[in-house]
């Protein structure tokens, strides 16, 4: 066998990482160093942890048995407050419903197994599973307290410097990954003609093991050349764990180490990675979604679309690939525009999710060029600029059918980010998700995301039930199928509810009420108040004075909430009086049309055009007017729908603004 293969390497991907996606570390490497005289084994020891050391019945039935012993010694004793916290409520579940749990251990492999079907798609069945996996997770994590490990992150509150990490590296109790080198990583150090292990570190959550995994490879096997690939920022301290460190984005010290070991010294196919190593089918998605990230090769240089176009076409071809997220902010939307020109005109078959700066570049033809090219998702990050150009990017990519996901950096903040967060916060129809990026206390865990609250505008209005569904799929690949199988706007509406296992569908149960004040059920009439004042768009003075007095209110209901709402007032005489001093006209006989609000979730659906309609024609022999605001463009819009035409301008010295007067067209008719 030695003779054969005189020259082994092999190319580890330490975790924790996403289990739903390959990695392109190792398997970049293997493309690079191919070559006549040497083996290559790539090693996903992330995706095995999961599914080996983590999610099996006999894991987690150990970690349960774990718990309840360090919970009679104390174990939990010395949480932190945040921490015992969520400590104690689990502890309290497990002790309450043991049955349940049992029942979740049992069937990890079910879940799991779900994940790689088309029952994927399907929210209810997909919903239970990840969190399942999620709650079983949590498990995991207590039994190894302080440690925690979720879907695709790790963190320990002890590792904060270089010294905390040794004492972790040889822990027992806390360090998970020790049962990983031993039953994993063990076997194929065994292998004699094994000359060098690269681990390959991306992320901060993946130091902790891969530095375990270096410590114990170095005792099995004192010979063995251990380096560490990856950005010299997280490995700065971890010299004394390896023989070598690797930078991340340049091939020529990886291919210099190779052939001073006495590898071969041509590099094989250094413009495409080589995923054949790794087990796709095992991955934690019903589809193959393969990373893209600068190729070695190309410096800081781009690959050229048609270049690239080929890669993606061959891994298509291969690996039955269906999809592909990128790590590379040079893909931008432009670029993906110039990709579907080489395309000619013929659609991909799999679909691309990317990471970019979010400035002004994305503009509408580009857009439209882009989804041409597959691109169905855009994580945004680092915004610049002016605060109506990137509100208008962001637009560009909604209606070109493309999910924007903005990731903001946590305090302090700009007044372009507070801006761009009350932007987002009122339009969920065009920032679809959004999150806060924590610094991290540790150099050994990611920065914290913190998933977006409920618009502040709105927070005095009744709560609805449940959260977004891209909560639950806060993995990038699973969000990216979802988008590319159901479309944006299907998955923007669906929201999970508070049990975290079914979803309903924003507008699919939507009930309409015309109603006189004095008809309202008991509370409505101070929800309605709070919707209009939530709205902004209106003085709130007189606003509960021409509620209650008002000639109709139209609302509507979903999920028992309050969602939208509209009314016709009967204006008081002194304000009709300015109006018509200002105006020109004689409104002395007529209804205000007004105090529309629809929640932010809502928004798009054409409530608010419906809402119009129906007090319209409830109206009977009376007529009616709207005063709206020049730069409010949304309710312009929805007046225009409903057959409304401005009538006459003034400017509003109260309001500071120029103001129109609307009213329906079938009434200047007559």
């Amino acid at each position: 066998m030695s003779k054969a293969y005189p020259f082994h390497i092999l190319l580890v991907h330490p975790p924790v990482g996403s289990p739903a996606i390959p990695p392109w570390g190792p398997a970049q490497a293997a493309a690079l160093v191919a070559g006549h005289g040497l083996s290559l084994e790539q090693y996903d020891a992330n995706l095995d942890f999961f599914l080996t050391y983590l999610l099996t019945p006999e894991r987690l039935t150990g970690f349960a048995h774990l718990i309840k012993r360090r919970e009679k010694r104390g174990g939990f004793d010395k949480a932190g407050p945040r921490t015992s916290s969520s400590t104690a409520s689990l502890l309290a579940d497990l002790a309450a419903n043991p049955e349940q749990w049992t029942r979740k251990i049992a069937d990890v492999g079910r879940s799991v197994a779900l994940l790689r079907t088309g029952e994927f798609y399907q929210p209810q069945p997909c919903l239970a599973a990840l969190k399942d996996i999620g709650d079983l997770l949590d498990l995991a994590s207590l039994a190894l307290y302080p440690s925690r490990i979720q879907w695709g992150r790790f963190c320990n509150t002890t590792l904060r410097d270089w010294p905390q990490v040794e004492d972790f590296v040889g822990d027992k109790d806390t360090n998970p990954f020790l049962s990983l080198c031993q039953g994993g990583l063990a076997p194929r150090l065994d292998r004699p003609e094994l000359r060098l292990l690269i681990l390959f570190v991306s992320a901060a959550d993946q130091v902790p093991a891969a530095l375990t995994m270096a410590r114990f490879s170095k005792k099995q096997r004192p010979g063995l050349h251990v380096a560490l690939l990856g950005n010299h920022t997280l490995l700065a301290g971890a010299g004394d764990y390896c023989d070598s460190l690797l930078p991340e984005n340049d091939p020529e010290p990886l291919l210099d180490l190779v052939a001073r070991l006495g590898g071969p010294a041509s590099a094989g196919d250094s413009a495409g990675p080589d995923f054949s190593g790794l087990p796709l089918k095992d991955y934690l998605a019903p589809a193959v979604v393969l990373p893209l990230r600068r190729p070695a090769g190309y410096g800081s240089g781009l690959m050229p679309c048609s270049r690239l176009l080929a890669v993606m076409l061959g891994q298509e071809r291969n690996f039955g690939t269906q999809g592909f997220l990128s790590k590379d902010d040079r893909l931008t939307p432009a670029y993906m525009a110039e990709l579907a020109s080489e395309m000619a005109g013929e659609r991909p078959s799999f679909c691309l999710g990317l990471v970019c700066a979010l400035d002004a570049s994305a503009s509408r033809e580009e857009m439209a060029a882009a989804y041409k090219a597959g691109v169905r998702l855009i994580q945004w990050r680092d915004p610049a600029g002016q605060l109506e150009s990137l509100t208008k990017a962001l637009w560009n990519v909604s209606r070109a059918g493309v999910w924007n996901h903005v990731m903001m950096r946590a305090e302090p903040e700009s007044s372009l980010a507070q801006g761009l967060v009350r932007f987002m916060a009122a339009n969920a129809n065009i920032a679809h998700s959004w999150i806060r990026r924590q610094p991290s206390t540790s150099p050994f865990a990611s920065p914290a995301e913190q998933p977006e609250k409920e618009s502040a505008a709105y927070t005095q209005v009744a709560r609805l039930p449940g959260q977004p569904l891209w909560h639950s799929l806060n993995d990038p690949v699973h969000l990216l199928l979802y988008v590319n199988r159901h479309g944006v706007k299907k998955v923007m509406h669906w929201r999970v509810r508070d049990e975290g296992c079914s979803a309903y569908s924003l507008g699919q149960d939507l009930t309409y009420h015309f109603v006189k004040p004095k008809e309202l059920p008991p509370g409505y009439l101070d929800e309605i108040f709070r919707m209009v004042e939530s709205g902004g768009s209106v003085g709130t003075k007189w606003v509960r004075h021409n509620l209650e007095r008002a000639f109709l209110i139209g609302y509507v209901l979903e999920e028992g909430v309050i969602v939208g709402n509209s009314c016709l007032k009967r204006p008081r005489s002194e304000y009709v009086e300015a109006v018509n001093k200002q105006s020109g006209l004689d409104l002395s006989q007529y209804l205000e049309r007004g105090y529309t609000s629809v929640r932010p979730e809502y928004r798009g659906m054409g409530m608010g055009t419906k809402l119009l309609e129906g007090l319209t024609a409830r109206v009977g022999n009376r007529k009616l007017f709207s005063i709206i605001g020049a730069d409010n463009v949304a309710t312009q819009k929805m007046a225009l729908r409903n057959q409304t035409k401005q009538v006459a301008t003034f400017y509003s010295k109260q309001l500071g603004k120029e103001i129109g007067v609307w009213i329906p067209a079938w009434m200047l008719d007559e």
